[in-house]
């Protein structure tokens, strides 16, 4: 292919989520108005062959393409924002043990070269049974965690406090109408959790089932990482709730009961811990989502967060 010529696609249609979520932030759009000359930059430093870009992520641009030597590959330019600051450092980490494998960085325009899942399908979106899929995750957890965490990182303890803050003034200044107790309860263990662990790692940080994808020959991997290093039990949080919808389910209390056991026994950690990241996670949440305008979703949030918290 010659790399001078034009794609044969629209690198950046209107409704990519990129676009559409990022032209909503006032100090995004720079940025996304450089997009095309970054995609073009990124094909012509590595000689890929791009295809058009996938429907997905909402802060970076992503898209298969081929190496010259024919490697399949995903090519991945971030929007540059804290999260995303330490995803080539931890996936370089990783070493493919537990995560996808990093191909090629380049720090300066924040794009990553990523070994290419397939068939790539989410850990949420498989047929198997929510069990399986929890062993399934807490397997690559395991593997995650193995290696003695470098430096460099942001540190658990830090981030929480951050949002303990957070909470504490959205709670004062919105007044949404949210049980206040269970809300301090939760800027509490946001505050204190990190500082009781009894092992540090590199955590995932956000270790979602759409975030694990299928590989083949039963091969699974985690994408998108938002490290931190700190306390094992933050992480398995989105697997209770998101393999599939625990609250949809008659006795949501006793499903999400036996995921945390589960969880726990895989992992080797404490099924309270488990239980009170989730609730601090969650109350954090709904606070997000009321200072985002979103009060009653806050609201749907918090009844979540005193299921757990009932735990």
């Amino acid at each position: 292919m010659d790399q001078a010529a034009p794609l044969p696609f629209d690198p950046v249609p209107p409704t990519l989520p990129v676009v559409e979520q990022l032209g909503r932030i006032a100090e995004a759009r720079p940025w996304l108005a450089r997009l095309p000359e970054l995609i073009e930059q990124a094909r012509d430093r590595f000689g890929l062959t791009l295809s058009p870009p996938l429907h997905g992520g909402s802060c970076s641009w992503v898209a298969p393409a081929r190496l010259p030597d024919g490697t399949r590959a995903i090519v991945k330019i971030a929007w540059p924002h804290p999260e995303m600051q330490g995803e080539a450092a931890a996936l370089r980490h990783w070493h493919g043990s537990g995560a996808v494998r990093l191909l090629a960085h380049d720090p300066q325009h924040h794009v990553l070269l990523l070994e290419r899942c397939e068939p790539g399908l989410p850990l949420g979106d498989s047929p198997a049974p929510a069990a399986e899929r929890l062993r399934i995750g807490a397997e690559l957890l395991n593997r995650l965690w193995e290696a003695e965490p470098p430096g460099g990182f942001d540190a658990l303890d830090a981030v929480t406090a951050h949002w303990a803050d957070l909470v504490d003034e959205r709670m004062a200044r919105l007044r949404p109408g949210y049980d206040p107790g269970l809300v301090a309860e939760g800027a509490r263990l946001l505050r204190e959790l990190p500082g009781t662990a009894g092992r540090r790692v590199l955590l995932h940080g956000d270790f979602n089932p759409g975030n694990v994808l299928s590989c083949g020959d039963g091969r699974w991997a985690a994408i998108d990482p938002k490290p931190m290093t700190g306390d094992p039990a933050y992480d398995p949080w989105p697997l209770l709730e998101q393999v599939d919808d625990p609250f949809a389910r008659p006795d949501p209390a006793r499903v999400l009961a036996a995921r945390r056991d589960l969880l726990a026994e895989a992992l080797a950690l404490d099924p309270a811990r488990i239980i009170a990241w989730a609730v601090a996670r969650r109350v954090e949440t709904a606070l997000w989502l009321a200072h985002h305008g979103d009060v009653g979703g806050g609201a749907a949030v918090m009844g979540e967060a005193r299921v757990l918290a009932d735990l």
